[in-house]
């Protein structure tokens, strides 16, 4: 019999506290979801209870009524908390909460659906270059990865800028891996690709990933941010301009939530070698990177 356990409070705290209660893993949520039609991935419910994700649109919205149901809870208790939510939401927010879900449909593909929580990431140091039109042309990135359990294989993700084409973005590994099943979304202009290590690394063991994804689109880039879902040691956000583009205002800045306001703001400037860093050490859950403006 629903509960009133979920009436007062933002969506995620009801979410969290519903889940609770209802004594279900969100492996039995998702395939309870997934009995209805719905397929919605681990990820996102674990990102909608911990507050790093809204759910938004049609789709969204659907799985949150089906929710309702299956964690025995009042109609409307968690679907009324969205729209209480709602001013906090504009068409930005739409477009990635929605790239999210098509994001954990892309992981399935490639079989890397719950590979993240396979390993955690330690250090991650990303290197983008930006063109002379403005538009970005490649990012290298670098990773140092702990095993958590046995694991020979890990997700690559690359979105590109709303409007743009994923067949003309492409990954390539350095070293520690190479290429499998690559999959795109042209609506949400993303790019996930599975990373073989071709060996087992085993639980406790440390992996080292290099790799390279570089993007033929040529719409101006405003931005680059990386969103942290749980702690790491260190991370760097690296972003370099060509002479003949180079930004007239420039700051770094953190949220809490990536369609959130921002909880920090400092403005920039660059160096002589046209570049610019944002490193933390131990940083927040959240969004941290460098945004920009031309002239």
């Amino acid at each position: 019999m629903p509960t009133g356990a979920t009436t007062g409070g933002s969506f995620n705290h009801g979410l969290r506290v519903a889940i609770r209660q209802s004594g279900l893993t969100l492996e039995t949520i998702q395939r309870r979801l997934s009995d209805r039609g719905l397929a919605v991935g681990r990820s996102t419910l674990s990102y909608w209870q911990n507050g790093h994700r809204s759910p938004t649109g049609p789709e969204s919205i659907e799985v949150v009524r089906a929710l309702e149901a299956i964690l025995g809870v009042a109609d409307g208790s968690l679907y009324n908390r969205i729209n209480s939510e709602a001013p906090q939401v504009g068409p930005e927010a739409f477009d990635m909460v929605a790239a999210g879900q098509r994001i954990d449909n892309l992981l399935a593909e490639v079989g890397c659906q719950d590979k993240f929580a396979a390993m955690s990431i330690v250090s991650c140091s990303d290197f983008a270059e930006i063109g002379p039109d403005g538009s970005l042309d490649s990012v290298r990135s670098f990773y140092t990865l702990k095993a958590l359990v046995d694991v020979d294989r890990y997700p690559a993700i690359h979105g590109g800028e709303p409007g743009g084409d994923p067949y003309k973005i492409d990954l390539d590994i350095v070293s520690g891996a190479r290429i499998g099943r690559v999959r795109r979304d042209v609506e949400a202009n993303v790019v996930v690709c599975e990373m073989v290590f071709d060996r087992v690394i085993r639980r406790g063991e440390f992996h080292v990933l290099h790799y390279t994804s570089t993007d033929a689109n040529t719409i101006p880039t405003m931005a680059a941010y990386v969103f942290l879902t749980a702690p790491r040691s260190l991370t760097t956000v690296d972003v370099g301009f060509h002479p003949d583009c180079l930004p007239v205002n420039l700051e770094e800045f953190e949220r809490h939530r990536d369609t959130g306001p921002d909880r920090f703001v400092q403005p920039r400037t660059l160096g002589g070698d046209r570049r610019v860093s944002v490193v933390r050490e131990r940083p927040r859950r959240g969004t941290i990177g460098l945004r920009w403006q031309y002239a």
